[in-house]
């Protein structure tokens, strides 16, 4: 059992939720939406977070809501994408297909898991979203265009080399459930811990990693 001390803190940990001002520009708005929906989906999950509570939350009325968006639904996938979005661009940051596989794998996945110790609402938003009845399906997940056409390029790049080495990639050939709980799953789940992991020791667990799911030369 947790002590009240440990309770304390792992409450602390996540963020508290952005109250909108009002007259924010346009742009903002549609921002302080999302801000909302993301705020109250952590709190109360998907089904306790009316429209009702998302125009408090935002500081925006119903019509302004549905000015930018045309149900909940479309809310919740709007916020998925912008996460989405946001870490796409930074586990890819620096990319390049000249650099060494193992050295861009373990780049990647450090960065991933400081997103997800620095970004708690949104990692805890990715969890709740991607096993719920509003996940779209695994291929539209994946094939979703990001921000700028490198981002792409890179992405396009990276899921060729992600294959099954029979396939012409250089990995082992598991199930993608397997690989995605030895990877990127493995990086978010370490992220919710309490204690950081120093440097030297994501450089070994990177390492390990890569010994698991690279194929044999």
């Amino acid at each position: 059992m947790k002590s009240s001390k440990t309770q304390k803190a792992s409450k602390a940990a996540l963020p508290k939720p952005a109250i909108a001002k009002p007259g924010l520009p346009k742009l903002d708005k549609r921002e302080a939406i999302l801000d909302a929906m993301l705020d109250l989906v952590v709190e109360r999950g998907f089904h306790a977070a009316p429209m009702s509570l998302v125009s408090k939350r935002a500081g925006a009325s119903a019509g302004v809501i549905y000015h930018y968006f045309s149900s909940k639904e479309d809310i919740i996938h709007a916020l998925y994408q912008r996460i989405h979005d946001q870490k796409a661009e930074v586990f890819l940051a620096d990319y390049s297909p000249d650099i060494d596989p193992k050295t861009a794998f373990s780049a990647m996945w450090i960065r991933a898991y400081h997103f997800y110790r620095t970004h708690l609402k949104e990692s805890r938003f990715l969890a709740l979203y991607l096993n719920s009845s509003f996940c779209k399906s695994e291929d539209e997940l994946e094939s979703s265009d990001l921000n700028s056409d490198e981002l792409n390029a890179a992405r396009r790049h990276l899921v060729k080399l992600a294959r099954p080495k029979s396939k012409g990639g250089i990995l082992r050939d598991l199930p993608k459930p397997v690989m995605d709980e030895l990877t990127f799953n493995l990086a978010a789940r370490l992220a919710l811990k309490g204690e950081v992991m120093k440097p030297a020791t994501l450089e070994r667990v990177t390492d390990a990693i890569w010994k698991a799911i690279a194929a044999d030369e």
